[in-house]
């Protein structure tokens, strides 16, 4: 059975989600922002369209939803929902709960991570500061979750109807992004535009394929 939750965006996650992603790094973060954000019972939208869907079926996804763009990733937790909205997260392999804390505590490490000075020491020295502050959860456990979202496959795609960069059938206006790294993205051009549900129903396994006519 289905399980959708939906949340307008903050300002914040609004401006991020708007910029291009151009790393695993910075794919995370949007992720991590984005769940502290779930916290936050009321916030400014910046645009009153633009939203987060969490969607768990087969499939557990996260879209976010703007103007002239869908994009998707996988949603690496577990999730529990009451009435629409997120009641719980948690990891299934360690057992932690997602809380605004352990959140904080994981945006503060990859926000350091390929930044200037920061070392490979350093970034033990950050898993072992988060454990010290959170003695219940065990070094372990959050070195389980680090290494977890440093690797899990994202499952990164975006639908762009993008005015600004069409180049006839180089660059359709309407057209969907594989893969985040530069190196292995791949365009897929399409002859009309798509809206959240049908950009929606491609990904979801338990509904019928899409077909590419080639």
């Amino acid at each position: 059975m289905e399980k959708e939750a939906s949340y307008s965006m903050s300002k914040g996650i609004f401006e991020m989600a708007g910029r291009p992603l151009r790393s695993r790094r910075e794919a995370i973060l949007l992720l991590l922002y984005t769940i502290r954000m779930f916290d936050i019972e009321e916030w400014i939208a910046e645009n009153k369209t633009a939203k987060v869907v969490i969607s768990i079926n087969k499939m557990n996804r996260i879209f976010y939803v703007l103007e002239d763009k869908i994009f998707s990733m996988q949603f690496p937790f577990s999730v529990e929902m009451e009435n629409g909205k997120i009641t719980r997260i948690y990891d299934t392999g360690t057992g932690l709960d997602i809380n605004a804390v352990l959140v904080s505590m994981l945006i503060g490490i990859f926000e350091k991570i390929n930044t200037n000075g920061f070392s490979f020491d350093g970034f033990f020295d950050e898993i072992i500061s988060c454990a010290d502050n959170l003695p219940d959860a065990g070094m372990e456990r959050i070195w389980g979750i680090v290494k977890f979202i440093s690797s899990y496959d994202l499952g990164y795609i975006r639908y762009d109807y993008d005015k600004k960069h069409k180049k006839g059938l180089l660059h359709p206006l309407n057209h969907l992004d594989i893969c985040l790294d530069t190196a292995a993205t791949y365009k897929i051009g399409l002859e009309k535009s798509l809206n959240y549900e049908v950009f929606k129903n491609i990904l979801d396994t338990t509904t019928d394929c899409f077909f590419l006519n080639v």
